[in-house]
C-alpha cells in the first residue's frame, strides 16, 4: 500500500470517526469496496449504485475538531455531521478522492479500480 492509499484511509478514518485496520484495507480494490467498508464500519446500509451529488460536502474546522474529540470521548453528534446516510457517506468518500488526489468527481465511480483506474498507489 502506497502513501496515497494510506493518506486516503487516514482521511476516511478521521472524517467518519472509524478505524480501518490494515487487514480490512488490504481487501479494498474498488471505490465501491471502500464505500462498502466505510458504510459497514459506520452502521449505514450502502447504496447499490450510488450517484454523486452535484455539490460535494466540505468539512469545516469545527466539524474536524468534533470528529477528533469524538474519537477521544463520546459526545452528542451535531446534526450537520452525523448521523450518516448512505448518500452522505458516498459523497464524502468521493470528496476524499477529489481532495486528496486532485481527481474529478465524475472519475470516481462505484466500480472504479482504485489503483488501475484512479492511479492511487
Amino acid at each position: 500500500m502506497g502513501l496515497d492509499a494510506v493518506e486516503i484511509i487516514l482521511r476516511a478514518e478521521e472524517l467518519f470517526a472509524i478505524d480501518i485496520p490494515d487487514r480490512d484495507a488490504s481487501t479494498v480494490k474498488t471505490v465501491g469496496d471502500f464505500y462498502n467498508l466505510i458504510c459497514g464500519k459506520s452502521g449505514v446500509p450502502p447504496l447499490e449504485s450510488p450517484e454523486t451529488s452535484e455539490k460535494l460536502p466540505t468539512i469545516t474546522e469545527r466539524e474536524r475538531i468534533f470528529l477528533f474529540l469524538a474519537r477521544l470521548k463520546p459526545l452528542p453528534a451535531p446534526n450537520s455531521v452525523l448521523p450518516w446516510s448512505p448518500q452522505s457517506v458516498w459523497d464524502c468518500t468521493v470528496a476524499i478522492f477529489v481532495d486528496q488526489m486532485g481527481l474529478k468527481p465524475e472519475e470516481i465511480i462505484h466500480g472504479a479500480q482504485i489503483a488501475a483506474d484512479l492511479g492511487v498507489d
